[in-house]
């Protein structure tokens, strides 16, 4: 099961990146990125993978600040 996450969770991210690095996609791949790095984060509690932790849920919180500041203007 970790395995899949991780797999699906790498490959949203990777569309993710695809997105921002067209441009036109805003705030859609961010969409895209949250539940990817929720994914990871998951992943990171089971492997108890403390760097991972930290990374993906500071990574999360940029995101969740992204998607507030487009939903408020």
């Amino acid at each position: 099961m970790v395995q899949t996450i991780k797999w699906i969770s790498s490959v949203l991210i990777i569309i993710s990146m695809i997105l921002t690095a067209s441009g036109d996609y805003h705030p859609y791949n961010l969409y895209i990125a949250v539940p990817a790095t929720i994914g990871w984060v998951i992943v990171s509690f089971c492997w108890r993978d403390k760097s991972l932790i930290l990374m993906n849920t500071i990574a999360l919180t940029i995101y969740l600040l992204g998607i507030t500041k487009h939903i408020t203007g």
